[in-house]
């Protein structure tokens, strides 16, 4: 069943033009969301990866009376071993969450077009990490179009065989002792190349 699965999984990409030389799992717990879009991302086309993103929301992502609300995890699995660092980080994701604001916001878009500031720090690696990195979002929801704050978890490896990178990112609103991020880092945890 599960080589049938990985099967079907390379057709579906193969057929879009993704080929993936190596396989990974990342978990998905039940009731969480998915979604999985291929480089360039469509809203942020200047981040200069190829390869795959692939999302886990938590159930209660899209409720503003949930603890979970903006709450998710997600996968760059790109191909090669470009530097990835605080600074290209930073840029990355200001384009990512500019671009998700404004692809939702087709009317009335904000005079500022470069409104995401991002704050990362380095910190002790966590198992499995060639580095990891904690830090702010400071952003716009698009679901209400208020300013907003998400902390970041951020975690790089680097896997030789299949010459692939795995950037996994936790993010939410909550402080980082809430229960949210045990989920989310079990799903980090849980990411293996085949």
């Amino acid at each position: 069943m599960k080589q049938t699965l990985v099967a079907l999984c390379f057709l579906f990409f193969a057929s879009k033009g993704i080929c993936q030389q190596a396989a990974y799992t990342l978990p998905l717990p039940a009731k969480w969301g998915v979604e999985k879009i291929a480089f360039p991302i469509e809203f942020a086309p200047s981040i200069p990866y190829k390869g795959i993103e692939e999302i886990r929301f938590t159930p209660g992502w899209g409720d503003n009376k949930s603890a979970q609300y903006w709450s998710y995890t997600f996968l760059w699995f790109i191909e090669g071993a470009p530097i990835i660092n605080q600074d290209t980080l930073k840029n990355c994701l200001t384009q990512y969450y500019n671009g998700l604001y404004l692809s939702n916001q087709k009317t009335n878009p904000p005079a500022v077009k470069n409104f995401s500031q991002i704050q990362l720090k380095k910190i002790d690696k966590a198992k499995d990490d060639l580095e990891t990195y904690e830090g702010e979002i400071s952003t716009l929801n698009f679901l209400n179009k208020l300013p907003f704050t998400l902390n970041a978890k951020i975690h790089i490896r680097k896997y030789a065989a299949g010459n692939h990178t795995a950037i996994l990112f936790e993010i939410s609103p909550q402080d980082f002792k809430h229960e949210v991020w045990e989920a989310m880092g079990g799903i980090v945890d849980g990411f293996k190349v085949l």
